[in-house]
């Protein structure tokens, strides 16, 4: 009997490793806003993508923060959920979950709003020909990497 409990618990323990389930977080989120290739290999042109993490780190690297993109004229919002998806095969590296979206942006002024648990943290970003600007107007449970990120790189 102990013998099954045993290998009940260690295949069980192995099916969380392998992407069988999913967990939740709740911890802080960080984003950087750049230009390149992260969703999309080339030869497509470079897009201009935001990246989110989370504080957590996890047994993969390639985790999943479930969330979504609504865009309405201007304004880019992110529905971030506390799920974190586990993937099919676990690249071996510790690391945060993560979101990532190409944005259908170009030059110019937008908002950044993150949405969880009824919580928003707002911020502007300006896009120019050299940089993408990031500036923060009301943060709770995220933030930047950096304020600034050339464009480009």
């Amino acid at each position: 009997m102990a013998t099954t409990r045993i290998v009940t618990a260690a295949l069980l323990g192995a099916a969380a490793a392998c992407g069988i389930t999913d967990s939740r977080d709740s911890s802080n989120l960080a984003f950087e806003i750049r230009e390149g290739y992260y969703v999309n290999d080339p030869p497509p042109a470079p897009q201009i993508v935001l990246l989110v993490e989370t504080e957590t780190q996890f047994p993969c690297m390639n985790y999943g923060l479930e969330s979504d993109l609504v865009i309405a004229g201007t304004v880019l919002r992110v529905n971030a959920s506390n799920r974190i998806t586990k993937p099919e095969v676990c690249l071996t590296a510790i690391g945060p979950a993560g979101y990532r979206v190409a944005l259908p942006v170009g030059v110019g002024s937008y908002t950044l709003e993150f949405v969880r648990d009824g919580v928003i943290d707002r911020y502007g970003v300006t896009i120019t020909d050299a940089a993408i600007e990031i500036t923060i107007e009301d943060a709770h449970f995220t933030h930047p990497k950096a304020v600034s990120f050339p464009r480009g790189s």
